[in-house]
């Protein structure tokens, strides 16, 4: 076993395609299955279900990912504690968030980070913290920046900032600047995707107030924050976001803000990493400089 078969198996469980993984990692498709394949013999045991439109772990693969991903993490660790590899910031660096962080303090940050590292070039991704959680899990990301706290000993979550959930409508609706709990029954809510931190957050806080959910009128879902706010703003209905990613529609008057009585929507952003990786240089500078801004506690 060696360390190229252990990354062509990695590759192909990622990309779920033997050719996909080939040109991932410049190799020809017979010589990536060849690897497997080798590996596979030297465990005796079948990694992967193959079938005519794509490959999919098998619980042995399932098994053996975990031990794979700690093999290659432990080889770039020793790589970079002995090389000049660690002087040099610079190269292009992905970092995910999910939509509330990704449309607040991540402009913030980059700004301040590109300031003082110029070589460095971004990759950002916004999606649900659902799918964040789960590629920093598996390897596919360094860094993400999410809505919630997560309890898990495979992730490091750290704090960043305080954030304030609202209730936000188009003005000619004339609602309150506070809005009684009970009164959420009259509105049209249109509510970010399942997976979205923001709509966990804001479910959390109505089942801790005893009121049932299943009476929320639910008129719509989208998956885009932009939408959802291009939807209130034309009075399709209200919904629930982060004061700070509507701050511009707020003081052009083209949305109005409403908190509301007896419960609380307070919650922070954390940035999160594996907590069985050694971070790239450019990681690593971007984490310090998140802790030197925001005082990680």
């Amino acid at each position: 076993m060696d360390f190229k078969q252990i990354e062509a198996f990695i590759t192909v469980a990622k990309y779920k395609s033997f050719s996909k993984a080939a040109n991932t990692i410049f190799l020809s498709q017979p010589t990536i299955s060849a690897q497997i394949s080798a590996l596979e013999k030297e465990l005796d045991v079948q990694l992967f279900d193959r079938t005519s439109k794509e490959v999919s772990l098998t619980s042995y693969g399932e098994t053996f990912l975990e031990y794979a991903l700690d093999l290659i993490n432990t080889r770039n660790t020793a790589v970079s504690h002995l090389s000049s590899f660690n002087n040099s910031i610079s190269g292009r660096f992905t970092l995910e968030a999910s939509s509330t962080p990704c449309n607040s303090i991540v402009p913030l940050l980059i700004d301040k980070f590109s300031s003082k590292y110029p070589d460095v070039s971004f990759n950002i991704i916004e999606q649900p913290s659902g799918e964040i959680i789960e590629d920093i899990l598996k390897f596919n990301c360094e860094i993400g920046i999410i809505g919630s706290f997560i309890k898990d000993e495979k992730i490091d979550c750290y704090k960043l900032t305080e954030d304030e959930l609202v209730l936000i409508s188009k003005p000619s609706l004339n609602l309150p600047d506070t809005i009684s709990i009970n009164k959420l029954l009259d509105c049209k809510f249109i509510f970010r995707e399942i997976n979205s931190a923001t709509r966990k957050n804001f479910e959390k806080a109505i089942l801790e107030s005893e009121l049932d959910l299943e009476n929320l009128n639910i008129y719509c879902e989208v998956n885009s924050l932009d939408a959802l706010l291009q939807l209130v703003k034309r009075g399709v209905g209200v919904s629930i976001v982060s004061k700070k990613v509507c701050e511009d529609y707020i003081l052009s008057g083209s949305i109005k803000f409403s908190k509301i009585e007896d419960i609380s929507l307070k919650r922070y952003m954390y940035l999160i990493t594996s907590s069985r990786r050694t971070l790239t240089p450019s990681a690593k500078a971007f984490f310090d400089l998140c802790n030197d801004y925001y005082k990680f506690k």
